[in-house]
């Protein structure tokens, strides 16, 4: 053991598979057996309960634009969308509900993503300019045009 102090010191990985190795023989001691498994149950239990209230956080923390609460605009909105999405009204209902929130670069990576599996049309380069004016209008996408043309192919 007196070795292994001194690789503590120096190497961290030495010391994590250290006190792996420690835990390996207190398990196998019958002694401390049930000892080790209520405090590895235990430490599941509170990573499960901080884990379980990040996500209460996160779902409290999630950002819907004021823009998109209001049913009339949702459908005004919808409507302005509808032909760039096929006149698939399910489509673009789903696209606001991704896109709320979401950082202006990771929407222009959906949109290409929904152009590649043609969910939103190409034709007549809609998407490079329709689309993003209105959802500029709406304050869903807040940068440039410029900045969405480079992303958007």
């Amino acid at each position: 053991m007196g070795d292994t102090k001194e690789y503590i010191k120096g190497d961290k990985h030495v010391h994590q598979a250290g006190s792996v190795m420690i835990k390996f023989a207190q398990y196998n001691v019958s002694e401390h057996q049930g000892d080790w498994k209520r405090k590895e149950e235990q430490e599941a239990e509170n990573l499960e309960k901080d884990f379980d209230d990040f996500e209460e956080v996160k779902k409290d923390d999630d950002v819907v634009p004021e823009n998109t609460k209001s049913p009339q605009y949702d459908a005004v909105l919808i409507e302005k969308l509808k032909p760039i999405f096929y006149n698939n009204e399910k489509d673009v209902k789903l696209f606001l509900k991704e896109i709320s929130g979401m950082k202006p670069s990771d929407i222009t990576d959906l949109v290409n993503k929904w152009v590649k599996d043609k969910r939103i049309s190409d034709y007549g380069y809609s998407r490079k300019g329709t689309l993003w004016k209105i959802l500029n209008e709406a304050g869903l996408y807040t940068k440039s045009k410029q900045n969405w043309c480079r992303r958007v192919y």
